[in-house]
């Protein structure tokens, strides 16, 4: 059988997006989250969708800072602790992302945080269950498998149902 022209093969192949985020802790362990300005009703990892000629890591990096104002450094990567497949929802193709540690925030970094207004509303360190009562279950069944992953030192695969376009 012929091998198909490049250009033919790729319109076969499914697209999607992908993301990268950062897991940041306090002191005690409680997870950082961030409120989206697109639904309120969405708490989230700093993060964000790649950009063209962008790595995870990278993406992960510039959104962290664009989000937050906190600096992260360029290599290494710390330790993945989750990834991602989020199914497809009408005109939306699916999502695959990535979360990466992004280890513990001192009550100074978290008082320095420097929120993008254009993204979010405020952000909130609370124990997990404080956020079993705020997330939906498929946000909190993220949220605790990247912290379990984080405890175990084994990464996390979830496969998540559609979002809603904010998400």
């Amino acid at each position: 059988m012929a091998q198909l022209p490049l250009a033919d093969h790729l319109r076969t192949l499914p697209h999607g997006i992908v993301f990268a985020a950062v897991h940041f802790t306090d002191g005690d362990g409680h997870p950082l989250l961030l409120k989206s300005v697109y639904d309120p009703d969405v708490w989230q990892f700093a993060g964000g969708n790649l950009e063209f000629g962008s790595d995870p890591w990278d993406s992960a990096r510039r959104e962290v800072r664009e989000e937050t104002g906190l600096l992260l450094p360029t290599q290494p990567a710390p330790p993945l602790l989750a990834l991602l497949f989020v199914a497809a929802a009408g005109e939306w193709p699916f999502k695959v992302g990535v979360v990466f540690d992004g280890g513990t925030l001192t009550a100074e970094q978290l008082a320095g945080l420097a929120l993008d207004p254009a993204e979010h509303t405020e952000f909130a360190v609370r124990p997990l269950s404080e956020w079993r009562t705020v997330l939906t279950p498929p946000r909190l069944a993220l949220v605790e498998a990247v912290a379990r992953a984080r405890d175990t030192g084994r990464a996390a695969y979830l496969h998540l149902p559609p979002q809603r376009t904010g998400d």
